[in-house]
């Protein structure tokens, strides 16, 4: 992920919003704290694992290819000053 991001997630109880920093790859394991189950005692909860699944749009509106070719005009090369 390039920017800041957040998400609803599912739990066992409720939908919980989860904030996702900037740098995260598909595949990246989030930990949601005491959202898990609860023990067998019923003196605490476990916490709720969330995997990342990030997907590429199948198909991008007019306005999306614009944007991307804007961006992509903007890219440098990072091996450019390299002898």
């Amino acid at each position: 992920m390039v920017l800041d991001s957040s998400i609803e997630v599912p739990t066992i109880d409720d939908l919980v919003k989860m904030n996702l920093p900037k740098g995260l790859k598909s595949g990246q394991k989030l930990r949601l704290g005491k959202r898990g189950y609860q023990s067998p005692e019923g003196d605490r909860r476990g916490d709720q694992i969330v995997e990342l699944v990030m997907q590429m749009p199948a198909e991008l509106s007019d306005a999306e290819k614009e944007l991307y070719e804007k961006l992509k005009q903007t890219e440098t090369n990072p091996r450019a000053n390299l002898v």
